[in-house]
């Protein structure tokens, strides 16, 4: 029973982070890379849940470098016994020019596990950039990927890579520019004659709406005053029994100084509704309701928690931000992610699908080392976001979360939604006049 309450604990973490956690499954972007010819698969599928190999990587570079035509056509000298007939076009043209090594003088290791190091080291090449000139090195290839737009935190697993990874860290290569000019590769790759043109029109498409989505989150991200609807509800369940039941709507209303954000002014106001099943709530009150206030003035966040008291605490208003997960309900979205963009005469829809295995490791940080013989899955993880006129107006969120210790399952069905209200001028807040009254948050309440 005392893993099962841990496992309640992690579901509760879940619902808070469901916007930023995870990764995505990326069935669409190998769609779109088998679509420009990119992408094959074997005969069993994508495989996407498998570990990439040394051989399947470097196909996918020669491909990526548009040398597929002409590998196909070398004889194979390399020195590396261990090839099968499909693998020495691409190894022996890696080969030709220096961009692919043995593990010894004879044998390449076609089915060691490919990194994501090492695939990230062969994409950055396939981009022009090169590490015996200096560009970067091996040792520092994820950092400089990220640095260049390539790597980022939804395509690229460093613990777990898989095919999964490949597929998605390729298609964001693809809409990456190439060293040294303004062009992405999918256009090079066309130029060069190795993509058909007719065939990247449709995914040359889908990377302009993206970016032009993300250039509305991120117009809505640098809005200095906004205010925001949200509502969040989860439901709680533990085979056909219903645990907990959980809404929390609120308005948050935000004055940013961009110039000093610790002088910004923030009203975040609602309702906590909460129904709890009696084994939880250990005599305890089942239903709560409860007003929620809270403020952020001056580099002070001050809480109006009802019976409890009111209290203050010093804060950064980064800090404020991230714990509310605002800034990720308008944060860009990875090319990787998005499953489809629908435009139409009322604006852009974008959906993105988070359907993952959440990191143990983060659910272990976030609850001090509690998570021994818990597994954590999430499923159906939807995410839907409109922009209209170069700003975001709606997000919404949905999903479940699985959460299995001792042998039983709690899951939860999470929602959330906002709203943007209002921008600019129209956006006022009022703070309470008796903030000088709060006192300091104690210890056993921080």
């Amino acid at each position: 029973m005392k893993k099962m309450r841990i496992a309640l604990a992690s579901m509760l973490v879940a619902a808070g982070i469901t916007a930023t956690a995870g990764a995505a499954n990326f069935t669409n972007c190998a769609d779109r890379l088998k679509d420009v010819g990119l992408f094959q698969g074997t005969n069993q599928g994508y495989q996407l849940d498998k570990a990439p190999t040394r051989a399947e990587a470097s196909a996918m570079l020669v491909r990526l470098l548009g040398k597929e035509t002409e590998a196909e056509k070398l004889t194979y000298t390399a020195p590396f016994t261990d090839l099968k007939d499909w693998e020495k076009p691409y190894v022996q043209y890696l080969y030709d020019n220096g961009l692919a090594n043995g593990m010894s003088a004879t044998a390449y290791n076609p089915t060691g596990k490919c990194s994501a190091q090492m695939y990230t080291t062969f994409l950055l090449r396939a981009l022009g950039y090169s590490d015996a000139k200096g560009d970067f090195t091996y040792a520092k290839a994820l950092d400089f990927g990220e640095q260049v737009g390539l790597v980022d935190d939804i395509n690229c697993s460093t613990k777990n890579f898989l095919r999964d990874n490949v597929v998605a860290m390729s298609l964001t290569a693809l809409d990456t520019d190439v060293k040294g000019s303004d062009s992405i590769l999918l256009d090079k790759l066309v130029a060069d004659g190795a993509v058909d043109k007719t065939k990247a029109a449709s995914l040359g498409a889908f990377f302009a709406d993206a970016d032009a989505f993300n250039t509305a989150a991120k117009n809505t991200s640098a809005e200095s005053k906004m205010a925001m609807d949200m509502n969040i509800k989860a439901s709680v369940k533990l085979g056909t029994t219903k645990l907990l039941d959980m809404s929390m709507p609120m308005t948050i209303k935000t004055d940013m100084n961009l110039k000093e954000l610790d002088k910004s002014v923030m009203a975040f106001g609602g309702k906590l509704n909460m129904t709890i099943d009696p084994s939880l709530a250990n005599g305890g009150d089942t239903s709560i309701s409860q007003d929620i206030n809270y403020y952020f003035t001056n580099g002070t966040y001050y809480m109006d928690m009802g019976a409890q008291g009111k209290y203050k605490m010093a804060m950064s208003f980064d800090d404020v931000l991230n714990g509310m997960e605002i800034s990720a309900m308008n944060s860009a979205v990875p090319v990787s992610a998005i499953e489809s963009i629908t435009k139409g005469s009322s604006g852009m829809t974008v959906k993105y699908n988070m359907n993952s295995v959440f990191s143990s490791d983060l659910f272990d940080e976030l609850l001090g080392g509690m998570l021994d013989g818990v597994s954590i899955r999430t499923r159906d993880m939807n995410v839907t976001a409109k922009a209209v006129n170069g700003m975001l107006t709606d997000t919404a969120i949905s999903g479940t979360v699985d959460i299995t210790a001792e042998g039983e399952t709690i899951s939860a069905t999470l929602n959330a939604a906002a709203k943007v209200t209002a921008t600019g001028d129209a956006v006022k807040i009022t703070l309470p006049t008796d903030l000088s009254s709060y006192v300091d948050l104690p210890t056993e309440i921080n």
